[in-house]
């Protein structure tokens, strides 16, 4: 019986893949270069470090990391504030419903400033019992610790806990720190089949959520 939920929040609460792409392909167009579907599709759901890493390559060195990481955190703060950051089809609902049933986590990879700007502005902020950001770890997806973390911090037992993910590194997060896994892939991060296949459930829309973990 499944007791808690834990949500990843980038590209299954609120479709910011297409935000995430815009920041990275302007930053890097004022340089000159390029940042494609497939640079973006690698990042998905990785930890800070990864991406800003993999946009200091691509420059050359030209930007210092830090630099990197205020400019692109930055637009995404820009854009959550300005309303550009839709939530993705039943991910309101699916957090009240989850709410009035399970205790409920966040787990992401993305920075705290933008995990807080993204609740602040869909109006979550009762939602969650916690808050974790890979940031404040060693390792972020697809190794398990954010999820482990999170277990830790709100004392839960993970074959009592479901992971909610759309990304293929999320999915393999949530596998390793040995909770239960449900799959919301969407168009911009489909981790592929071998990976869904890890997964204890597969839906279509966070709709199905609800009564998909009273199955589990």
């Amino acid at each position: 019986m499944i007791e808690a939920v834990i949500f990843d929040m980038d590209g299954l609460l609120v479709d910011s893949e297409p935000a995430w792409f815009r920041a990275r392909v302007d930053m890097l167009d004022e340089h000159g270069i390029a940042w494609t579907e497939a640079d973006q599709l690698a990042m998905a759901g990785v930890h800070t470090d990864v991406w800003v890493d993999a946009l200091h390559d691509k420059l050359d060195g030209v930007l210092p990391r830090d630099a990197i990481l205020e400019e692109i955190v930055g637009r995404m703060v820009r854009y959550y504030e300005a309303g550009e950051v839709p939530i993705l089809p039943g991910g309101g609902e699916a957090l009240a419903a989850c709410r009035a049933t399970y205790r409920v986590g966040l787990a992401s990879g993305s920075p705290h400033r933008l995990i807080d700007a993204c609740v602040r502005g869909a109006c979550w902020d009762g939602h969650f019992e916690a808050r974790v950001s890979s940031d404040e770890i060693e390792h972020g997806k697809p190794a398990p610790d954010v999820y482990l973390e999170i277990m830790q911090r709100m004392q839960l037992a993970a074959a009592t806990t479901a992971v909610v993910e759309d990304s293929g590194a999320g999915i393999r997060s949530g596998r390793a720190a040995g909770a239960k896994v449900v799959a919301v892939p969407n168009v911009h991060t489909n981790p592929g089949l071998e990976v869904l296949a890890l997964a204890d459930a597969r839906l279509a829309t966070l709709h199905e959520l609800h009564a998909t973990l009273a199955e589990l």
